[in-house]
């Protein structure tokens, strides 16, 4: 089969975004399009792997993971090392996952126009087969996310956390609806009632910004020393803000995100 240059890159670029859009959900990130446009282009361009010789397996793999680093740095960009590890992971994983349910359709239906080297998928005659088959396996990856992640059930806690060297006690729930983070370093968020933390106007304040049910607006946050929740401390950075909570049962809201 003749390989046409200008068809590969589109349809890879077509399969990155994809990828790349899955690897969003499950960080659960909030990335700009251009990033992930420009980061699914990028990862195209490694497609010309389907020239390298195929008896370089060690060859490949370096390559295969130095292509989903740089796509992951620029997709998602530097906040940490230990998050940036966690993005490259995630990348891998999916592209994986992305490669083996192509090979699986490959096997099943042998496509005369379509061919797998180097785990880089070609389709010549008609590309829009792949990208209705790149949404479908998009869907599928989004679906098994959702079956098998991690549940928690909404739970009542004690909750105790430090700010500024002064210590809040109350009785917290752990809401599995609420995935407020603190927008710069993607820090969760714990909503606590004013009666028992208010952020004043000298504190190292950041605004945290949200959308609900009537509409959206911003909370005043400050980032927590220590975090204890069911006498268990959290060894992660976490913003507390300040939001009436109209329950009598709890006075703060804990991103379940914390304790996964």
């Amino acid at each position: 089969m003749v390989i046409y240059i200008d068809v590969l890159l589109f349809i890879n670029t077509i399969i990155n975004y994809a990828i790349l859009m899955t690897t969003e959900r499950l960080l659960k990130r909030n990335c700009k399009l251009y990033r992930i446009l420009l980061g699914a282009f990028a990862g195209a361009l490694f497609s010309l792997f389907i020239f390298v010789d195929s008896d370089s397996r060690l060859l490949l793999f370096l390559l295969r993971v130095l292509s989903s680093a740089l796509l992951t740095l620029i997709t998602f960009g530097w906040r940490s090392k230990a998050e940036y590890l966690k993005a490259v992971v995630c990348t891998i994983f999916v592209s994986v996952s992305f490669c083996g349910i192509f090979i699986l359709f490959y096997q099943l239906f042998k496509p005369p126009d379509m061919i797998i080297v180097n785990d880089i998928v070609y389709l010549q005659n008609d590309p829009l087969l792949l990208i209705a088959l790149t949404a479908v396996i998009y869907v599928i990856m989004l679906l098994m996310y959702k079956l098998f992640s991690e549940r928690i059930k909404s739970t009542v806690v004690p909750l105790q956390f430090t700010v500024l060297q002064k210590t809040y006690s109350c009785i917290g729930k752990i809401d599995t609806g609420c995935n407020l983070k603190e927008p710069f370093s993607s820090a969760p968020v714990i909503i606590a009632d004013p009666s028992v933390f208010t952020v004043e106007p000298d504190q190292p304040l950041r605004i945290i910004p949200y959308t609900a049910i009537g509409g959206s607006s911003f909370l005043k946050g400050v980032q927590a020393e220590s975090v204890i929740i069911n006498k268990k401390k959290i060894d992660k950075a976490i913003y507390i803000a300040s939001s009436k909570i109209e329950n009598p049962n709890y006075q703060a809201i804990i991103n379940s995100d914390i304790i996964r």
